[in-house]
């Protein structure tokens, strides 16, 4: 039986060189055209942009974008940001944020501030996606370095509310606006505000959500933090945290601008490889960074470091 099969493949084989060898010894009048060019992304030309996702959150979303020079780089973001345009860089599941046929009449960066002047279409924004819109704007052009206020003005004038709910807006935007928001308030005193990271999923692609937590709770962030990405009970179940809930953070010192956080061995995936998972340190990387001034964030379990973020 083994030796029939074994004569069965060698037929095959045999069978199979000699086409191959008919092929290149003689070949047809039609020629074969191989397309051997292959694209590739610079990981340099990746930026980040905030598009909505099928929950409606404003997201995390690294898009490749084709400009260097800062003003037509930030241009480019908008444009990916303006429905109806740019619609190939759009991964699927998400989707533009400012109403079609909007024009950037004028952006320039001056001292850390940037100041982008749309046309009068910006103002036909949906009532349901105003305060969504202003996020996505902020959060997009704060995440270059060079950026950290955002000045909006329509056909010359600053935007001084939201066009539907007419709440006013400060002259100067930056990240303290906040994101997603969720209100969690006993009293309008006192108020805190903390952006928490969450991991999400569409077709494959995995990004990150802030959600911006406020509160009448004056504990130090990072406890919040911590403790809320390590809750098994969540805003809404989209949002994933893969933080066991019996990982403890034991202590912090902020160093300059590097945060180190101590835990305890629960924060491992496993305790025999002592891995922790990339969703966990993304979503505590992050949200560290978000709501204090450092570059880094160090993970230690027992005195021993783990990773950086």
């Amino acid at each position: 039986m083994l030796k029939k099969m074994s004569l069965r493949k060698i037929a095959v084989t045999s069978v199979s060189l000699f086409l191959v060898a008919l092929i290149y010894l003689f070949p047809s009048n039609d020629k074969l055209s191989i397309n051997k060019s292959v694209n590739y992304i610079d990981e340099n030309d990746v930026e980040v942009i905030y598009l909505i996702d099928k929950n409606n959150y404003v997201s995390e979303v690294n898009i490749s974008i084709d400009n260097d020079i800062l003003e037509e780089k930030l241009k480019e973001k908008l444009e990916i940001l303006t429905d109806n345009k740019k619609t190939d860089k759009l991964p699927n599941g998400f989707k533009s944020i400012i109403p079609k046929n909007t024009e950037v009449l004028s952006l320039e960066v001056d001292k850390g501030i940037c100041t982008v002047n749309f046309s009068k279409e910006f103002l036909g924004v949906s009532a349901i996606d105003e305060e969504r819109l202003i996020e996505s704007i902020i959060f997009t052009l704060t995440e270059e370095e060079n950026v950290s206020k955002v000045i909006i003005k329509v056909e010359g004038n600053t935007l001084e509310r939201l066009p539907n709910s007419n709440k006013l807006l400060p002259n100067i935007l930056d990240r303290t606006y906040g994101i997603n928001k969720n209100y969690d308030i006993n009293s309008l005193y006192n108020l805190t505000k903390t952006t928490i990271y969450y991991s999400s999923e569409e077709d494959g692609l995995k990004y990150y959500v802030p959600v911006t937590k406020i509160t009448n709770n004056n504990d130090e962030k990072v406890t919040v933090i911590v403790n809320e990405l390590k809750s098994s009970l969540l805003y809404q179940s989209n949002l994933s945290s893969y933080l066991n809930s019996k990982a403890e953070l034991k202590k912090y010192e902020l160093e300059e601008e590097v945060m180190n956080l101590t835990f305890n061995d629960k924060i491992f995936d496993s305790i025999y490889d002592k891995n922790i998972l990339e969703e966990v340190v993304y979503t505590i990387g992050k949200s560290i960074k978000e709501n204090y001034n450092v570059k880094s964030v160090v993970f230690y379990v027992d005195d021993s470091e783990i990773i950086s973020f």
